[in-house]
């Protein structure tokens, strides 16, 4: 499975407007429920802020992949976001963070969900990619430069 696999133009924010790590969080989860019509938000909500607190997603480079195995999805979903001015996100370099994918799967997902994550981090340790996603201003500027 790759990003391609499961990467939708309804599933990119740009820009973000949330200014902590909660509401960004909340803000990509809201996305992805309203643009799929889920009807568990609170419970997705959870089962990602839980993954946080075992440890912070944020990596390194303006990059934090915010994700979680629940039951409360049916498929896997890859949520883009991009903020205009660094959140702080307790990354792992201490750098506050611009790009965010949130990535859910079910929990008998487990290969694939490493897969997306595997593939997420290898792509954007491309700084050609990151200079790309920073220079992006709109989605469909992001979503070309997955598919390109």
């Amino acid at each position: 499975m790759t990003l391609t696999d499961v990467l939708y133009k309804d599933l990119i924010k740009i820009p973000l407007v949330g200014t902590t790590k909660k509401a960004i969080i909340e803000e990509l989860v809201t996305t992805l429920t309203t643009s799929r019509k889920l009807p568990n938000k609170d419970e997705i909500l959870s089962a990602v802020l839980e993954r946080e607190e075992l440890g912070s997603t944020g990596l390194a480079d303006g990059i934090a992949i915010p994700h979680a195995k629940t039951n409360a999805v049916e498929h896997i979903y890859l949520v883009v976001g991009v903020a205009p001015e660094p959140v702080e996100f307790e990354a792992l370099d201490g750098e506050p963070c611009s790009y965010f994918f949130l990535v859910l799967a079910p929990m008998n997902e487990s290969s694939a969900h490493i897969e997306i994550l595997s593939s997420i981090a290898r792509t954007t340790s491309s700084p050609s990619f990151k200079r790309l996603l920073k220079a992006s201003r709109n989605v469909d500027e992001v979503y070309s430069l997955f598919i390109d």
